[in-house]
């Protein structure tokens, strides 16, 4: 095979997750589908680079195999990925964080999770300090995840609302809160009071 007829995984990969994942209006796919959709274009690829690209090589918290990596994808079940969305992405969020059986123990902006053989490392900036904890990702959702850390404890991440904000975090915060009328307004007051 020449250079010229050498195909870039990586972008034909991602073209076939982006248009699985428009088609089914949802950020979800299985990699059966990435290779059966990619197969029916053209018989020629090889399943298994289509497989180890997704699992493995550009995966963010996928172990670290390979020389080169990307951070594509994320695997948020067994078998489940979604294209990866980094705080950079342009969708920064507020966690509420729950610690324990204590809810609402900090407010969480700029969450970053890192897996490193096979142990997670969430770290995050909880309005007045930066902080990390090491563990494991029990649950990943859509809506947030659960670590389970090495001092046992179990800390959850939600996605945080405006309901839940107005009736447990407006009262203890100091000045002039706007009302917010969308989850988005109020996470980008966050960043705009604390990470700008």
């Amino acid at each position: 095979m020449s250079d010229r007829q050498k195909v870039n995984y990586r972008d034909e990969i991602l073209a076939a997750v982006n248009e699985i994942v428009k088609r089914k209006g949802r950020n979800e796919f299985e990699v059966i589908e990435v290779v059966d959709h990619m197969l029916s274009k053209n018989p020629n690829y090889n399943e298994s680079t289509i497989r180890t690209h997704i699992t493995s090589r550009c995966c963010v918290n996928a172990n670290a195999n390979h020389a080169t990596t990307y951070n594509d994808y994320e695997r948020i079940s067994r078998g489940i990925y979604r294209l990866y969305e980094s705080a950079s992405s342009g969708e920064r969020k507020l966690y509420f964080v729950d610690v324990n059986t204590r809810n609402n123990y900090l407010l969480a902006l700029d969450v970053q999770v890192e897996e490193n053989d096979g142990k997670a490392r969430v770290s995050f900036f909880d309005t007045n300090r930066d902080r990390g904890f090491v563990g494991e990702v029990l649950i990943q959702e859509e809506g947030g995840f659960i670590l389970l850390t090495e001092q046992r404890q179990v800390m959850t991440f939600r996605v945080a609302g405006v309901e839940e904000f107005s009736q447990v975090w407006r009262r203890q915060i100091e000045g002039n809160v706007p009302d917010f009328r969308t989850d988005e307004e109020l996470h980008q007051w966050y960043y705009q009071m604390f990470l700008v």
